[in-house]
């Protein structure tokens, strides 16, 4: 089988991708905003306008009609889409496997449960498809059905034809209107109709089909919202985001090797310069063209938004997008990388699918590593990255040198790894100077230990600080939840989170104070100026320790092992309950180290107590 549509973005057969993008204008300027929350099955873009989508799927346990219409809708039923929301699946919630007779339906809800009238733009696209010898695919062969549901007094769905038995083809196209508080429903259906052709299609391990449905919204020029009556708001435009297929595109360099700033369109352009620096790509032979070095003094300015999420259409795992900068100097990031307010979003990292296992290190994140670099006015959001053998950070896994940081966002992300550096934005950094200004590590925001990790050096900021580097922080919020429940696998007074902290996990240096070790701060020249540190409820951990044994953590943690669940600490041999309070802005190293509480120009928010 061939591939027959260029992919956007892959998913796999009967799973839609959501995309829900909302925008408003303000003050007296024609410019929208968005910002994104991302997973690895549906991704939400919300702006300004409140926008939610319900749906539910046809069974026929419901009592539905053949399509399922109006079924979930009265107000107490369906579910709203979220993160972990799956569509088009068969009745046993599993995705579809297509033959002759099969049908697929979900009925869907758009909420306007802002207070600004919106208009809508709903869109069926075909992402990608598997195709038979002949050049055909399941376009070919499925049939499309979308009708508005329209509702009687006595609650009795009617549905109004807007695409009736055509085939799928390239998709399809609709808009609406809600105002404020307002509801459309309608349900989409696929059907694959017996023919006397099907035949066709049987063809050795079957074919694919990946679908996108996005759902545009933009304010309606409706409410009269300026001196001209409703001309303020009538050019208010869709938005667009932009999915990655996977694939690498190095043309704006080739185009302009020389140049001194490169415009990054898509995500395919983001994937060029990781390939670029990593030496994965081919560059025409004969042409003259240079290679890039490190990007020294090279400016990099995103254009969009960018989601980097991908999956491979044969084996349904995720698409690991290989780091920006590889391990060494050689091929570090030195050049200027602006989001210019943009988002990234939907970052996945398996550190396996690079060969860094135990005995093989590698950096991972956004960029692999960073030397003399700076990195501003950029948010990531929805990433996750996993290593066992390197370090791992929110925007990069490794650093040295004059770094800086500006304009930073890490939201709603997961990063862990196994006995090394774990940052909110750097996982281990080396000698240096490095200045972070208006940063934000959110709350909903982890930063793990895979499996049994017992010497995680994990910080909110910087996971582990070598010396002979200074740290400027200004103006840096950080609230994220730090869940290395076995960094106390001894005796947790001596090891408790020895060397995790909200601002730098591990630091070498220490000093002796009343019989104690504590991080030697004088060793590392930090500064703070507004910086605030916040602890959830995570930072009440309990622990459950037999006699002359170890401590480890009852309540489960990160979804890599540990004792989960266990409350009534019914795997302990003696039962035992400790309640250990986290309270470190920077932790130590190794052991008999306490980390310390306070410092200079941090202001430390306890909502654990």
């Amino acid at each position: 089988m061939t591939n027959k549509k260029s992919t956007k973005r892959t998913l796999l057969s009967s799973v839609i991708a959501l995309l829900l993008c909302t925008v408003m204008l303000l003050g007296t300027t024609f410019a929208w905003f968005t910002d994104s929350v991302t997973n690895g099955v549906n991704q939400i873009v919300a702006g300004n306008l409140d926008v939610e989508l319900w749906h539910s799927t046809y069974t026929e346990s419901a009592g539905a009609s053949q399509w399922g219409v109006g079924f979930g809708y009265q107000e107490t039923a369906g579910e709203q889409v979220g993160t972990d929301t799956l569509l088009f699946l068969n009745q046993d919630g599993e995705p579809i496997l297509w033959e002759p007779g099969t049908t697929a339906v979900e009925n869907f809800r758009v909420k306007n449960v802002g207070s600004l009238a919106l208009k809508f733009m709903f869109k069926i696209e075909i992402i990608g498809a598997t195709e038979t010898p002949d050049g055909k695919d399941l376009t070919d062969i499925l049939s499309l059905y979308i009708d508005e549901i329209n509702w009687e007094e006595n609650g009795v769905p009617v549905g109004t034809e807007i695409v009736s038995g055509e085939k799928l083809g390239d998709g399809y196209v609709f808009e609406g209107e809600l105002l404020a508080g307002e509801n459309y429903d309608f349900w989409v259906g696929l059907e694959w109709e017996s023919s006397d052709v099907d035949n066709e299609f049987n063809v050795p391990g079957g074919l694919q089909l990946q679908l996108g449905v996005t759902l545009l919204a933009t304010q309606l020029s409706y409410e009269k919202d300026d001196y001209n009556g409703n001309g303020y708001d009538a050019n208010a435009q869709y938005p667009t985001v932009d999915y990655w297929d996977g694939t690498a595109d190095v043309s704006w360099y080739i185009e302009n090797p020389t140049a001194d700033t490169y415009i990054l369109n898509s995500a395919e352009d983001l994937a060029g310069l990781a390939a670029l620096l990593n030496g994965s790509v081919a560059l025409p032979e004969n042409a003259g063209i240079p290679l890039p070095g490190n990007f020294e003094g090279k400016t990099f300015k995103l254009e969009s938004n960018i989601d980097l999420y991908s999956v491979d259409a044969l084996t349904g795992e995720p698409v690991s997008f290989a780091p920006i900068g590889g391990n060494g100097d050689d091929n570090a990031f030195s050049g200027t990388f602006d989001g210019q307010g943009h988002t990234i979003s939907g970052l996945y990292q398996s550190g396996w699918a690079f060969g860094y296992e135990w005995g093989s290190y590698g950096s991972v994140g956004l960029f692999g590593e960073l030397k003399d670099a700076t990195v501003k006015n950029v948010t990531i959001s929805g990433a996750e990255s996993l290593v066992e053998g390197g370090d791992v950070g929110g925007v990069a896994g490794s650093a040295s040198g004059n770094c800086v940081f500006e304009n930073v966002t890490v939201e709603n992300s997961v990063f862990a790894t196994y006995n090394n550096g774990n940052g909110g934005l750097i996982g281990w950094s080396g000698e240096g100077s490095y200045t972070f200004k208006d940063i934000k590590i959110a709350e909903n925001v982890v930063l793990a230990g895979l499996w049994g990790s017992f010497d995680s050096s994990i910080g909110g900021v910087v996971g582990q600080a070598e010396p002979g580097a200074s740290y400027h922080f200004e103006n840096v919020e950080v609230a994220c939840r730090l869940d290395v429940y076995n960094d106390v696998t001894a005796s947790y007074d001596y090891y408790n989170y020895r060397m995790c902290g909200m601002l730098i996990g591990r630091m070498e240096e220490t000093v002796n104070i009343d019989g104690a070790n504590y991080p030697d701060v004088t060793k590392y020249d930090i500064v703070c100026d507004n910086v605030t540190v916040t602890y959830g409820e995570w930072a009440n951990y309990h622990y459950c320790r037999a006699a002359g044994a170890r401590g480890v953590r009852v309540e489960a943690g990160y979804s890599y092992g540990g004792i989960a669940e266990d409350y009534d600490h019914s795997n302990c041999t003696v039962h035992h309950l400790e309640l250990i309070e986290f309270d470190q802005i920077f932790g130590g190293d190794q052991f008999g180290v306490k980390g310390l509480p306070a410092y200079e120009g941090v202001e430390v928010i306890y909502n654990n107590k």
